[in-house]
């Protein structure tokens, strides 16, 4: 995932198989014009 929650499309799988494998893990995924990102991904992130 880069910076702000988009999908990385160079990710093995492409952009469908990371989505498919966020969405298994219970994250939500929603397009913005042409890219993914991951709905409230900040509340996924480490805490450190």
């Amino acid at each position: 995932m880069k910076t702000g929650g988009e999908i990385n499309e160079k990710y093995p799988g492409g952009v469908e198989g990371q989505k498919g494998l966020l969405e298994k893990e219970g994250h939500k995924v929603v397009q913005k014009g042409k890219k993914h990102v991951v709905a409230n991904y900040e509340k996924s992130l480490a805490k450190m």
